[in-house]
């Protein structure tokens, strides 16, 4: 090839690029998005419903209706003692019957004689009551006579030593249960168990005493069974 036509053909070729570059340079880099739309105005054409809406009175009897049939539902499961009819009533209504009208459920069990069913009613309450308000769950069961508030309190602890070791230890002393019967000092051992180090964090931020030295006792016992397992 010839040096004049290399030099035409490089020459062509810068002015193509530099051709590209400038019509490139007056678009613009991003190209805004299009504002969104106002909303219509709502429409002035209102269609009456063909049904009746119920009065304020109509509502709250129909929410007492409600209540009674939870209620109702409830006390024939005791009566059944069908273990299924029980088992629908205790996961299913009683939850919800607990969170509409808490002292209807206390008055039922108030209501029951001594026996399998208070205690088993009783329990459930404790259980589930000190998951979803504790401060209520707790007044109630220092209003109980001594052996339901330890029966109580003793399935409160239980409810919730699984997520909250410290919370239940803090419960059991509240109600006065765990410290006879070695079941605080069990539960303190299998949280030292499962985390160490949480276990004794918790313990050095309790203020010294008989109690807390018992329990620091005890998480101290496994801390040192876990070194010397390890070793």
């Amino acid at each position: 090839m010839k040096p004049a036509s290399i030099i035409t053909l490089v020459a062509a070729t810068l002015l193509g690029v530099g051709t590209a570059y400038w019509l490139s340079a007056d678009e613009p880099r991003n190209k805004p998005w299009p504002k969104p739309t106002e909303p219509p105005p709502p429409s002035p054409i209102y269609t009456p419903s063909k049904e009746r809406a119920p009065t304020a009175d109509e509502i709250e009897r129909a929410a007492r209706s409600h209540v009674q049939q939870l209620e109702l539902a409830i006390e024939r499961s005791l009566v059944a003692r069908d273990a299924q009819q029980r088992e629908t009533a205790f996961t299913f209504v009683l939850p919800e019957l607990l969170q509409v009208d808490p002292k209807r459920v206390v008055a039922m069990v108030a209501r029951q004689e001594p026996g399998e069913v208070r205690d088993l009613l009783r329990s459930e309450l404790a259980r589930l009551w000190i998951e979803k308000d504790p401060r209520a769950a707790i007044d109630w069961m220092k209003s109980l006579e001594d052996a339901e508030r330890r029966s109580a309190a003793t399935i409160a602890v239980a409810a919730i030593a699984a997520r909250n070791p410290a919370a239940a230890i803090g419960l059991a002393d509240e109600l006065g249960v765990g410290r006879d019967d070695g079941s605080l000092e069990h539960l303190v051992q299998r949280w030292a168990t499962e985390d160490p180090d949480a276990a004794w964090r918790w313990i050095e931020a309790q203020p010294a005493g008989p109690n807390t030295d018992q329990l620091r006792r005890r998480i101290a016992h496994v801390r040192q069974q876990s070194n010397t397992a390890r070793e």
